[in-house]
């Protein structure tokens, strides 16, 4: 009677030894796809104003604020290069991202024009030229006050940037278009289409950037329509399925394919 009381408690150990064990947490949820979001400008750096007092610096960062909260909704990871009323320099909003580890940047900012009628949206990657007329004025403007590169290594370094953003270019002109097409499908705004300008924000990035002009703070109707937190959302939604177009559609890993573009 003996051996057998004593089989039952080995075998009892022997079938816990070999059963399943919990997976960690990075068996249950795979590292997700991390978004850099920027917000131009800020502090004493305001940057357009239009008709009504609305300043670019704070209508940015509405928009970066509620971006954030939809690609959160959406399953992305996202960290931003200023949460309040501060100015990061240009240099060093792309390092930024980098030490972050992410997997996109993409900097928000709005747009102003001599003529007021002027509206819509435009989505920016790098050109490492001057680019057209049009597109390297409206870079001049976002580029002021960023001033050389700093550092005593500012030449080598420049030339390493644009090599890491070289090797992105495609990707951010594929994610250039993904965005700009959702901004007129769900944004309800005016094409006016994907470009190329050597903004300095833009440089640098080790991963696909990209610059949206979100609308027109010059045209008084887009200044008020920036003031309503109805057509902020619809901004944020229009980009945040930009996002999600432009991962289901990237060549890469199989953690990238199997992103959904339903919301």
């Amino acid at each position: 009677m003996t051996p057998r009381i004593l089989l039952i408690p080995f075998i009892s150990l022997l079938a816990w030894g070999q059963s399943p064990k919990t997976p960690g947490p990075s068996a249950l949820a795979p590292q997700r796809l991390k978004i850099a979001l920027d917000a131009g400008h800020g502090g004493d750096d305001t940057g357009a104003k239009g008709s009504k007092g609305l300043l670019e610096k704070d209508a940015v960062l509405s928009i970066v604020q509620e971006l954030n909260k939809s690609l959160e909704e959406a399953g992305f990871d996202v960290m931003v290069t200023r949460a309040d009323d501060t100015f990061i320099p240009l240099w060093d909003r792309a390092r930024m991202a980098n030490e972050a580890g992410a997997d996109l940047f993409i900097s928000i900012h709005l747009n102003a024009a001599r003529a007021r009628a002027a509206k819509g949206s435009e989505v920016y990657f790098l050109s490492l030229d001057r680019g057209d007329e049009d597109a390297a004025s409206v870079a001049a403007v976002e580029n002021a006050g960023a001033g050389s590169r700093p550092g005593a290594d500012s030449v080598v370094a420049g030339i390493l940037e644009d090599m890491a953003q070289k090797a992105y270019l495609q990707d951010s002109e594929r994610l250039a278009v993904a965005v700009q097409l959702q901004l007129n499908r769900l944004g309800g705004i005016k094409e006016r289409g994907v470009k190329q300008a050597p903004f300095v924000v833009l440089r640098g990035a080790a991963m696909p950037a990209v610059l949206v002009e979100s609308a027109f703070i010059s045209n008084p109707k887009e200044e008020l329509k920036l003031k309503d937190a109805a057509f902020l959302k619809k901004l944020a939604v229009a980009i945040t399925q930009g996002v999600r177009r432009y991962f289901a559609g990237a060549a890469g890993t199989a953690r990238r394919k199997a992103i959904s573009t339903s919301r």
